[in-house]
């Protein structure tokens, strides 16, 4: 028999680095803690404006109304009816146009 040539040891490949991500999520976990335990910690009233620092706001008498009306505009069929106790309108006609052609014929002269 003859003998096979021996084969090169296997070389491990390369990782990436995580330290980069590692440190990154350490201080996103520092961040979240400290932000509940501040949310624990902390006095119910320091939220709260004291009561000499409140602001006297004055409304107008009459405010105006924020309503917004709203007309539709319904174009019936041929045979429709409009429904009871609504307001017809007659459409606008058309106007004409006037169309002026001016045309010179083969052999004709001005």
């Amino acid at each position: 028999m003859t003998a096979r040539p021996a084969r090169p040891a296997p070389v491990p490949k390369a990782r990436p680095d995580a330290r980069p991500l590692r440190i990154a999520f350490g201080m996103g976990a520092v961040a979240a803690a400290s932000a509940l335990v501040t949310a624990l910690a902390s006095p119910p009233w320091a939220g709260v404006a004291p009561a000499e620092a409140q602001v006297t706001v004055t409304l107008p008498a009459d405010p105006v109304p924020s309503v917004r009306h709203v007309t539709q505009y319904v174009q019936l069929k041929p045979g429709q009816t409009a429904p009871p106790n609504t307001v017809v309108k007659q459409a606008p006609a058309p106007k004409p146009r006037v169309v002026v052609v001016t045309t010179r014929q083969s052999g004709a002269k001005p």
